[in-house]
């Protein structure tokens, strides 16, 4: 029972340290259904005195997905982390095209998606 338990907390601790994104460590969890589009994040520019990037300067940039797809959500704006100041953003949304869950690192921090 022992070398079970031990086994289980190396996986565990493998996952966190590679950078799993999940439900229970993510920044945020968005759930939707598939056809529903949410807001997902938002990126802003290469500088914090940067304005707002176009959706085609940070497409290449988001994380591939099985479970939704991308779309510009247009301008808005977020407190930066690293500028510690609002910012002006390029929000993106995501359309659930598949049941599942998956997480995934943006610019903005860690987001744990959800399709029922």
């Amino acid at each position: 029972m022992r070398n079970a338990v031990v086994g289980a907390m190396s996986i565990f601790s493998g996952l966190v340290l590679s950078g799993c994104v999940t439900a229970t460590n993510a920044d945020k969890t968005v759930e939707m259904r598939v056809g529903e589009t949410k807001h997902l994040t938002a990126y802003r520019g290469n500088s914090c005195s940067a304005g707002a990037p176009s959706y085609a300067d940070i497409v290449g940039r988001l994380p591939k997905s099985s479970i939704v797809n991308y779309s510009d959500g247009g301008l808005s704006s977020r407190v930066s982390r690293d500028c510690g100041k609002r910012v002006p953003t390029r929000a993106v949304n995501g359309t659930a095209i598949a049941t599942g869950s998956e997480g995934h690192r943006y610019q903005s921090g860690t987001v744990a998606i959800v399709v029922k």
